[in-house]
């Protein structure tokens, strides 16, 4: 039975942590446009930028309307999408290091793709507590 207490308000810095998905799905998705306007190149390159822009849709879902029914759908592609893009990611800095490799040269730390693998594991509890502020106690 469903009772008619209000919602405990979503904290700042689950706020904060949504803005920064709805930010990163548009910089994915804006990638991948970039990228496909520059041509791509090989098969992997295609489905990353096709994976980019899915991904950034899924995280620019309005989640805290969705309904309840379709709520567990969402948040289940959301968790998938999230570590699908931290494979994506590794695979990609795989080949990044392999052709460096391959003309000779040493590539630094992937710190760009390791932000981006921060900011999009971040999502799954960012978004489950703006649904549920009540569970963060």
């Amino acid at each position: 039975m469903p009772t008619n207490e209000p919602k405990p308000p979503v904290p700042d810095g689950v706020r904060y942590a949504r803005w920064a998905g709805h930010a990163l799905g548009c910089i994915l998705i804006c990638a991948a446009i970039v990228s496909a306007i520059r041509g791509l190149e090989g098969t992997f390159n295609s489905i990353k930028a096709s994976y980019f822009i899915l991904y950034g849709i899924v995280l620019n879902l309005p989640f805290i309307r969705i309904s309840d029914a379709r709520w567990k759908l969402t948040y289940g592609l959301l968790v998938f999408c999230s570590v699908a893009f931290v494979f994506v990611m590794v695979v990609s800095v795989m080949f990044n290091y392999m052709d460096a490799a391959d003309r000779g040269e040493r590539l630094g730390v992937p710190g760009l793709e390791g932000t981006l693998i921060f900011l999009a594991l971040m999502q799954v509890p960012a978004v489950l507590f703006q649904r549920r502020p009540d569970l963060i106690d």
